[in-house]
């Protein structure tokens, strides 16, 4: 799932440049998640860590778009940023923050097309990874096709997106790997399973129902901080 986050104090603007995006030949509802944020004041540190893609508005009235995009990147730094601008002249600190682009509001329906498209390039050739032993060998597990990881006799297994893939199995702790991918959308659901909620299609006390089509089991006992926790992770949406 790749994460777009449009930010500007321009609810006009805001919902245009949404519509936009979605009309794009390369946009994806199924792989792709749009949130939009009227006041920079109420972003989350979650908002912020989910975005792959941030359209940001580089002149928000009292709140300086470049002083907020240093505050992002603080928290995570590997997300494309576009700049979104009512002026001609782009920043010349724009470096600083690693601005992929600028787009000007006056050449949305010119512009847009083509740096989504390479937007989208760059957002892929920066796959999050994560590296565990398999079978005595390094190996790279891309997080964004893992759908969960599953203790079995104190190995975990890692259950990827493509179901005929071969299901990697590695020596640890499930409670160490969920530390190392708490601000990366997994959830404990259980003692036994760890998902990523991008995959999550319903979850209630009867099990938690993915989008491949299977259901996990959940704990009962710990059943409304888990809830919580997902309800928090979905946001506004």
């Amino acid at each position: 799932m790749l994460h777009i986050l449009i930010c500007d104090d321009d609810t006009a603007f805001t919902n245009t440049l949404q519509s936009a995006i979605a009309a794009l030949p390369d946009y994806n509802r199924r792989q792709m998640q749009t949130i939009c944020v009227n006041d920079p004041r109420v972003l989350t540190k979650t908002d912020i860590q989910r975005a792959d893609l941030v359209f940001l508005d580089i002149d928000m009235g009292d709140i300086n778009g470049m002083k907020l995009a240093r505050q992002m990147r603080a928290i995570h730094k590997d997300f494309v940023l576009i700049f979104v601008t009512n002026y001609g002249e782009y920043a010349a600190e724009g470096y600083e923050v690693n601005a992929f682009r600028f787009l000007p509001k006056l050449q949305l329906a010119e512009k847009l097309p083509s740096y989504f498209r390479q937007a989208l390039a760059a957002c892929r050739s920066r796959t999050r990874t994560l590296n565990v032993m398999c079978e005595g060998e390094g190996t790279n597990i891309v997080l964004d096709d893992l759908v969960y990881a599953e203790i079995d006799e104190r190995m975990v297994k890692f259950h990827m997106a493509d179901v005929s893939a071969p299901v990697r199995k590695s020596r640890m702790a499930l409670r160490e790997l969920e530390n190392q991918l708490e601000d990366d959308g997994f959830l404990r659901i259980h003692n036994s399973f760890l998902v990523n909620m991008n995959y999550i299609s319903s979850l209630q006390t009867n099990g938690v129902t993915l989008t491949i089509g299977q259901t996990l089991p959940i704990s009962l006992h710990g059943y409304r901080g888990i809830k919580k926790k997902y309800m928090v992770w979905r946001g506004r949406g």
